[in-house]
């Protein structure tokens, strides 16, 4: 019979194990759901738990399957995300400069620390109210025309504006998307964020706050100027226009989508826009519920 702590230390491996990522000790008490244990007792039960061969320690990594290869990918991916946030935190520094944007967070796997070389550097953008689309346009016309629309350093795919900042989809995955966020400029407003968005301490307790060496807040003068020459009924048709365009190509482009998801992948309204082709956070999520399954079939047990 497992205990409640050994139950919740296998259901954190099995979210990593959909992406062979194995964890360290402390990983793990950052991304349990309970907060009633120390990381002393959760190496305890992990010991317990290699020692049944129900979890496997390599080096000082805890996977569910005994691969030394997830752990050596780790590794890698580990240290070309070293590389690559350089790169991402001046682009960063660059997208910063574009008008209503008022904080930058990078998201996806640059955020959890690893990248291989197919990864994209995903990004959330919050901007001013009632300018989020005047933002994406011109971000989307730039990579477009200056970087040949590549996804390699550029992959803005979620705005908000900083009036609506509370994510509205609940669930393990925008909760663990929310704790690794890595602000890089706004402090202001990823404090807020944080704030809004408190209720990811329901999944993970744990986890601590995200700190990070912020880009420069100094006001930008060109950035200044295109802003107040929008901030009149001029820039409120663009805004208007230009969310009626990414949405009218979006549904024609994804027209194969249903309308449930839709709605979910490509959520487009004056204060959320979001694009997410591969629609990631269903695919994480059913076969998250896919593993626990077969794992409770495995122990012949519920791991609730």
């Amino acid at each position: 019979m497992l205990s409640l702590l050994s139950k919740n230390i296998i259901k954190t491996l099995a979210y990593y194990d959909i992406f062979s990522y194995p964890l360290k000790l402390e990983e793990i008490y950052h991304n349990l759901p309970i907060n009633h244990c120390t990381v002393k007792e959760i190496e305890s039960e992990l010991n317990f738990l290699c020692e049944k061969g129900l979890v496997f320690r390599i080096d000082n990594f805890f996977l569910l399957q005994n691969n030394l290869e997830f752990v050596e990918r780790r590794l890698k991916g580990n240290n070309l995300c070293d590389k690559r946030i350089k790169s991402a935190f001046r682009m960063s520094k660059f997208i910063s400069k574009f008008p209503y944007v008022r904080a930058i967070f990078l998201t996806g796997s640059i955020s959890k620390g690893y990248m291989d070389k197919e990864s994209d550097v995903d990004y959330l953008i919050v901007t001013e109210p009632n300018r989020l689309w005047v933002s994406k346009l011109f971000l989307t016309l730039f990579k477009k025309i200056f970087l040949l629309n590549s996804r390699k350093v550029f992959c803005i795919n979620y705005y908000i504006d900083y009036e609506h900042l509370e994510i509205e989809e609940k669930n393990v995955f925008t909760a663990t998307e929310i704790v690794t966020l890595v602000p890089v400029f706004g402090k202001k407003y990823y404090d807020e964020f944080y704030s809004k968005n408190i209720w990811i301490k329901e999944y993970f307790p744990n986890f601590p706050k995200r700190t990070n060496t912020m880009i420069d807040e100094k006001e930008n003068p060109v950035k200044k100027i295109f802003e107040k020459l929008l901030n009149n009924t001029f820039g409120d048709k663009i805004d208007d226009w230009a969310m009626k365009l990414f949405t009218t190509v979006t549904k024609r482009k994804f027209s194969h989508f249903d309308e449930k998801d839709f709605a979910l992948a490509f959520k487009s309204t004056k204060c959320e826009s979001k694009y997410h082709p591969k629609f990631f956070q269903k695919r994480v999520l059913v076969s998250f519920e896919e593993k626990l399954n077969r794992l409770q079939h495995s122990l012949n047990g519920s791991l609730n």
